[in-house]
């Protein structure tokens, strides 16, 4: 059932790297958000140091099994609207959603390979690009 979202006051400092507010219904949600993180105790920038495909972004991620028993649920909604008096948000980030209404799908990834380096070793000069 459809319900009329009414937001008198929302306040978002920051929405960012594939995230959503959405006020209202909607049939469906799909975020999806990659990240490569690099720490480094010296400071070193180079483009081409890191290869574009890591496994951790193209394996397949594994399903939850759909063969559970159904659910049987009965929902009343006395009031035909949902109604929201003020929300202050201070950020939402990396692939999140704040969703004020009804969805039927949200459906959500978020991939991120982390990569320290401490001075003094290399363990990944063997992904550097060789020009």
């Amino acid at each position: 059932m459809s319900r009329l979202s009414v937001v008198h006051f929302l306040r978002a400092n920051a929405v960012v790297f594939s995230s959503v507010v959405q006020i209202g219904d909607s049939q469906e949600i799909r975020l999806s958000g990659r990240a490569l993180a690099v720490q480094r105790q010296l400071e070193y920038v180079d483009s081409r140091e890191f290869p574009l495909a890591f496994p951790i972004f193209t394996k397949p991620i594994p399903l939850p099994p759909v063969d559970a028993e159904p659910v049987c649920r009965y929902t009343l909604h006395d009031c035909p609207l949902i109604a929201v008096h003020s929300m202050r948000i201070i950020g939402v980030s990396s692939t999140s959603v704040v969703h004020i209404g009804s969805t039927k799908t949200v459906e959500a990834n978020s991939r991120v390979k982390h990569i320290r380096q401490l001075e003094g070793g290399n363990p990944y000069a063997s992904s550097r690009r060789s020009d």
